[in-house]
């Protein structure tokens, strides 16, 4: 790669990553935000209105995904993540200086619900947006420089943890409740800022900027009806990636806790799993470049299958260390994290890929990302081995979707029509 498509890659990784920290934080302070925001006079519990909240910023991604892709086929890819980057900064930084119930009342509450809601619609067209610059920036190694992004992502996510373990330790928790909770949002939004102000400097993916006179504007219609088999395959695959995401990061703690394992154990076994996750993407994108992506994608998914019951019996009976089990969980979710993105990216032609990448993404992690830790929680009353059924399930059903996906060749010099190209290979 040339200097500059180093820096794009690098520019676009540091942008996912540091929306995915912003965004993450509300969840570490959530119970000292519902504090600050819904007191108990509000008719339920402050917990229940905070995580309802929380909920509301991961429901508004897919629409956030669908406008900002469309934003992004229609008139760059440059503007879509330039103003993604700008707004999420500036809620971010929001978040961290509103004042509380206390101090305005019912407005304090409607605005923390408005500004979660558009950090949310920012963050569904973030990452899409990272995806389609690694795929469109250098044609050789689109893989790997998907796993960058995945990559920086689980180490926004080390970063989050390790400034809520600092602010906790600290900290006491009035502390917390009064002031502490706004120091990670105000950090997160600092550096958002910094971020825009790199991203003022990023160019035009390539891919996009060379085929910028041959592209066509598709129609909403058009959209669904000529890609839809893709889109349900890109949705069913990203399942098995936020039922990772759902089960290891938000359920298990709370699980591991009840089966007597401390909480600085759980952090820092989940620490060290964002960093086996970040290191071993790199490893499994680069093996997806060399042999087709959708073979290290499927292992990934057969394993998870198969991994995910062993482990929630070893963790019950203390049989093995949480660390080194975290260590295997990280390995195995690789598989499935280092080629699902590039994989969905390569199905669609460049006049809808951002459109088309953002709805699938958004719609498939959300979905799992919701559900999975609600159903381990109920299957948790059966058999202490039963929330791995979640896990299963989506495994299944990724592995399946994984054949419905189609590999469109790029060309140099003109884009894909809209219609099945006698050039696309079916998996």
């Amino acid at each position: 790669m040339t200097a500059r498509q180093r820096w794009t890659i690098l520019v676009a990784s540091a942008g996912g990553a540091l929306e995915v920290f912003d965004f993450v934080i509300y969840g570490f302070f959530a119970r000292s935000i519902g504090a600050a925001f819904f007191p108990s006079g509000t008719g339920a519990s402050g917990d229940m209105l905070s995580f309802a909240v929380l909920a509301i910023g991961y429901l508004s991604r897919p629409i956030g995904g669908f406008v900002f892709g469309r934003i992004g086929d229609i008139y760059g890819r440059r503007i879509a993540f330039l103003s993604s980057a700008m707004i999420a900064a500036g809620v971010t930084f929001l978040i961290g200086v509103l004042p509380s119930y206390r101090d305005w009342g019912i407005a304090a509450s409607v605005l923390l619900v408005l500004l979660r809601l558009i950090q949310g619609l920012c963050l569904g067209g973030e990452l899409p947006g990272a995806v389609v610059y690694a795929v469109e920036t250098a044609r050789t190694r689109p893989g790997f420089l998907c796993g960058v992004v995945f990559a920086a992502v689980n180490l926004a996510l080390f970063l989050s943890t390790s400034v809520n373990l600092a602010l906790q330790r600290s900290l006491t928790a009035l502390q917390l409740d009064e002031y502490g909770w706004r120091l990670g949002f105000l950090i997160g939004g600092a550096v958002g800022f910094l971020s825009f102000a790199i991203r003022r400097r990023l160019a035009e993916s390539d891919e996009y900027a060379r085929m910028i006179g041959a592209r066509q504007h598709v129609s909403l219609t058009g959209l669904f009806r000529c890609h839809g088999v893709q889109l349900l395959s890109g949705v069913g695959v990203c399942l098995l990636v936020g039922a990772s995401s759902g089960v290891f990061i938000a359920y298990l703690p709370g699980y591991l806790q009840a089966v007597h394992y401390d909480h600085e154990q759980i952090t820092h076994a989940q620490m060290q799993y964002f960093l086996v996750v970040a290191l071993c993407i790199l490893v499994t994108s680069h093996i997806g470049d060399r042999v087709p992506r959708r073979y290290v994608f499927r292992a990934g998914a057969a394993l998870s299958a198969l991994f995910t019951p062993w482990f929630f019996f070893a963790v019950t009976r203390h049989a093995v260390s949480l660390a080194a089990l975290y260590v295997m969980a990280g390995v195995v979710a690789s598989l499935a994290n280092g080629t699902f993105a590039c994989a969905i990216a390569e199905a669609f032609p460049l006049d809808v890929r951002f459109s088309c990448v953002a709805t699938a993404m958004n719609l498939g992690l959300v979905v799992a990302l919701g559900l999975t830790p609600l159903a381990a929680h109920v299957l948790e009353h059966g058999l202490r081995a039963s929330p791995a059924l979640v896990t299963e399930a989506c495994a299944v059903l990724a592995f399946a979707a994984s054949f419905g996906m189609t590999h469109r060749r790029r060309s140099a010099s003109t884009i894909d029509e809209n219609l099945p190209s006698p050039l696309s290979e079916r998996s």
